[in-house]
């Protein structure tokens, strides 16, 4: 498979369903994990962040590919021109980020692999990648090291300065107050955007969490839950989800024990929520970092209950990795050391992959 075919699926997340759940298994990088592939970067491109959302079960509106404009809508945004497109598109092509050897991509597959490359862009421009960790993660993906090299080359010196930053919406009135629990039990994860709002005030998501946590996929949106303590989250783009904040980061000014990031990951969970073991995590085998985390799997019947109607065979799990550094596409940043400067929560439950081994 050329490095370029996972690369689409990094420009289709930002006009498709996201993905939820948790990401134990020690599968192959996925599209959003590497630059050639996905840029390493992956920094989310939805240029226009709502500043709330409806609680309203209204039908989902259908879409088809030929009604679909969000690639365009997202590489206009970001300042990317067809010119602009085609002139990566033949970088890609001559350095195996294409369809094949020897195979010239289309317009259409340029755009998808530009709106990765737009991600790749705005995420070392906030310090959250680098150009050096882009290239060794598309030399983990397939590509050589000249290869690798002659795309960071364009994209730093010919793409990502015509690309403009990411643009974030004003912050929202609130008027705080809210309960403690949303309608269905859910005291954060799962909850509506509403009952966010109503609960916890707005911050910067450019100033609280694009260095650490990286572009967003989907709406991005920050809460302050404590002086020293940020949630991070994107309202999916996925119709059936787009009301409801899925997965978020907790992200702590610096690290804290495993005591207080286990009261953080239970503040947001439903009451009925329990801690199984933790089970220690590493990269996959694919990524060029070496680093842990650390896992913990929570039982929560009001789990299964709130995302009934959101996924498909919703479970009665939620987990939290822990990660003493922080966390991009190709696994955790450095090693675990009971420190916890960042804790991913989602929905589900994260289970070691065919190895054996849990990874991060």
């Amino acid at each position: 498979m050329s490095r370029y075919r996972r690369a689409a699926g990094t420009a289709l997340l930002v006009a498709a369903v996201l993905a939820v759940g948790g990401c134990g298994s020690d599968a192959e990088p996925s599209a959003a994990d590497s630059s050639a592939t996905a840029p390493e970067d992956v920094a989310e491109t939805q240029p226009t962040p709502s500043s709330s959302a409806s609680d309203s079960d209204a039908e989902p509106e259908e879409t088809t590919a030929e009604d679909d404009t969000s690639i365009e809508d997202v590489l206009s945004a970001a300042g990317v021109d067809d010119d602009l497109v085609n002139r990566l598109g033949e970088v890609g092509d001559a350095n195996n980020y294409g369809l094949g050897d020897g195979v010239e991509t289309s317009l259409e597959d340029r755009r998808q692999l530009a709106v990765a490359q737009v991600e790749a862009c705005r995420n070392v421009a906030v310090g959250y990648r680098t150009w050096r960790g882009i290239r060794y993660a598309d030399e983990a993906n397939g590509g050589t090291e000249e290869q690798a090299a002659a795309m960071a080359d364009f994209l730093r010196t010919e793409f990502c300065p015509h690309v403009t930053p990411f643009k974030e919406a004003p912050l929202p009135g609130q008027t705080l107050g809210g309960p403690a629990e949303d309608d269905d039990g859910g005291r954060g994860l799962a909850s509506p955007v509403t009952w966010w709002d109503g609960r916890y005030p707005r911050v910067s998501w450019s100033k609280a969490c694009a260095a650490q946590t990286g572009m967003p996929v989907g709406d991005p949106v920050a809460y302050r839950l404590a002086k020293d303590e940020v949630v991070c989250a994107t309202v999916p783009p996925a119709a059936a989800l787009r009301k409801h904040i899925i997965n978020v980061d907790v992200v702590f000014s610096s690290p804290v024990d495993e005591d207080r990031a286990g009261q953080a990951a239970l503040a947001l969970l439903p009451s009925d929520a329990s801690a199984t073991e933790p089970t220690e995590g590493t990269n996959p085998d694919w990524s060029y970092l070496g680093g842990g985390c650390l896992n913990i799997n929570f039982r929560t019947a009001t789990m299964k209950e709130l995302m009934d109607g959101l996924q498909d065979d919703p479970e009665p799990w939620a987990s939290a990795l822990y990660y003493s550094d922080g966390q991009i596409e190709d696994g955790a940043v450095g090693d675990y050391t009971g420190k916890v400067k960042q804790i991913s929560l989602s929905t589900g439950a994260n289970e070691p992959g065919t190895s054996g081994d849990l990874t991060c």
